[in-house]
């Protein structure tokens, strides 16, 4: 019987009062238990295996056989298949774990299993508590490691806080490192918390209302703020305001597709956080979040307008962008606004595109200037990335040879045999991008670097990719920074690209 999870039912009665502990009694407890299963223990985060091991069907076993013994076939599945992807063997995705708002037991959920649903709860909690260690251990690491070129990443540790709620939603260190704050009996955003301070109820039909009644619009009615200009356009329909958590948007579209809206920008935002996380924090500030030095803060909303149809669409930002009926939606720099059109047919890609745009630019002080000289095709193919999002039960992927425009790179290469050297394609800024004539082409290409250097030869380039990422926004960037951080040459990685689209 694997010590780590096959305690007794009375031990674990015992054991979960003091589950909330200190690593040091988690420990303690694995001493004392004789470490039957110690091969289990010492399995490499770093190299995506399970954090207890391959022999995670062994160490579960008995529970198995215990929901089996019950006649509850849905659990026993149900817990065999609980180890995300990347903690069994190497993946050609990134994994993006939902996290619940607590643990609650499954509707279907047998009376007579409720006994082994309980002992998958604390193997549940022990599993938190080792990812938590591994967590402090990579900030440490992170901390006192200073490569040459200075390149430190939160990526792997930030991963790894991720696992821990995924298994207890409730480990207030990591609830609190990864953003959160707790009101009441519940942990939310700092955003949601000065909401709910201010006695306002949500409702995802028309977003946050005061006792019970919408927000009094600040703009004029019947009017829409352009870009660039200090007066309004009247607009044929009314228009309508809808503040979610995180944004803000002006809305001809009606309440309902703003509302649709609003709920596809804030998960959005739930999942760059986990594709990037090395953007949205430092192992720094990482881990003076963990030690409660740093309180997570409100933050300002982002800004979305939201149009009834594509007519209007066009009309109202021609001026601006003269290629805007191109496009499905659009991310407007100068104003920090992102723009898109109520459509029947729309894909949700480009909101995902989009809006990522506008949380690399808006999630902290960044540069105007990032990609105008140089480096846009990272800022794109970063965009590119997030529309290989795809859902799952454990939550989403991102990224895979088979998702989003990754195809297509393979076919410009393979069958065109169309390709840009990245020294080549790290000299263009924005302007020079855009007036590519083969742009198609070219954003094909982004797609497939992006997926590269985010998950090729097991995620090797991913913490230098988004360290890049890091320094264009902060305008520190110079046109060799990425293969620097890779410690490779530019024709090294292009031939490396070409390896990994080339495969079967």
């Amino acid at each position: 019987m694997c010590s780590l999870i096959l305690l007794s039912r009375k031990r674990n009665k015992v054991f979960a009062t003091k589950v909330a502990l200190l690593s040091i009694l988690f420990l303690f407890s694995l001493i004392i238990a004789g470490f039957h299963c110690p091969q289990k223990l010492h399995a490499d985060i770093g190299d995506h295996t399970n954090p207890i091991g391959v022999g995670w069907n062994d160490c579960c076993l008995e529970i198995v056989r215990d929901a089996q013994a019950c006649g509850d076939e849905r659990l026993a599945t149900y817990i065999e298949n609980w180890p995300l992807p990347d903690e069994l063997g190497p993946t050609q995705c990134q994994i993006i774990a939902s996290i619940d708002k607590k643990i609650l037991k499954p509707a279907w959920l047998k009376k007579a299993s409720e006994s082994v649903w309980t002992d998958f709860v604390h193997l549940r909690q022990q599993r938190a508590l080792y990812f938590f260690e591994k967590a402090k251990d990579e900030i440490q690491k992170q901390k006192k490691s200073r490569s040459r070129d200075g390149m430190q990443s939160s990526n792997d540790s930030m991963r790894l806080l991720v696992r821990v709620l995924r298994e207890n939603p409730n480990h207030a260190m990591s609830r609190r490192a990864l953003g959160y704050v707790r009101h009441g009996d519940q942990w939310v955003w700092p955003n949601v918390a000065r909401q709910l301070t201010q006695k306002k109820e949500y409702s995802p039909d028309e977003g946050w209302l005061r006792n019970g009644k919408k927000i009094i619009q600040t703009s004029p009615p019947n009017s829409l703020a352009l870009p660039g200009r200090s007066r309004t356009q009247p607009s044929d329909t009314a228009l309508q305001l809808f503040h979610s958590d995180h944004w803000h948007i002006q809305s001809t579209a009606g309440l309902p597709h703003a509302a649709a809206l609003a709920k596809q920008l804030e998960l959005t935002r739930f999942i760059w956080r986990q594709v990037f996380p090395g953007f949205v924090l430092t192992p720094v500030e990482l881990s003076r979040r963990i030690v409660g030095q740093a309180r997570p803060r409100p933050t300002s909303l982002f800004k979305v307008v939201l149009l009834a149809n594509r007519e209007e669409y066009i009309n109202s930002l021609h001026a601006l962008e003269p290629n805007i009926g191109k496009t499905l939606g659009i991310y407007w720099t100068p104003t920090q606004t992102a723009w898109f059109f109520s459509n029947q047919d729309a894909d949700m890609k480009t909101v995902e595109h989009e809006a990522t745009h506008q949380l690399f630019a808006e999630s902290w002080p960044t540069s105007p200037l990032a990609g105008s000289k140089h480096g846009m095709w990272a800022l794109e193919a970063a965009a590119c990335y997030m529309e290989s999002l795809e859902k799952t039960d454990f939550g989403f992927t991102a990224g895979g040879r088979r998702n989003g425009r990754v195809p297509a790179a393979r076919e410009r290469l393979l069958d065109d045999n169309y390709f840009i050297p990245l020294r080549q394609l790290s000299k263009l800024g924005r302007s020079a991008l855009q007036q590519e004539p083969e742009l198609p082409k070219i954003y094909s290409q982004l797609s497939g670097l992006a997926d590269f250097f985010m998950n090729g030869e097991r995620g090797r380039y991913r913490n230098a990719f988004i360290e890049y990422l890091v320094q264009l926004y902060r305008g520190t960037a110079e046109q060799e920074t990425l293969w620097k951080l890779c410690e490779s040459s530019p024709e090294e990685l292009d031939s490396a690209y070409k390896r990994y689209l080339s495969s079967p």
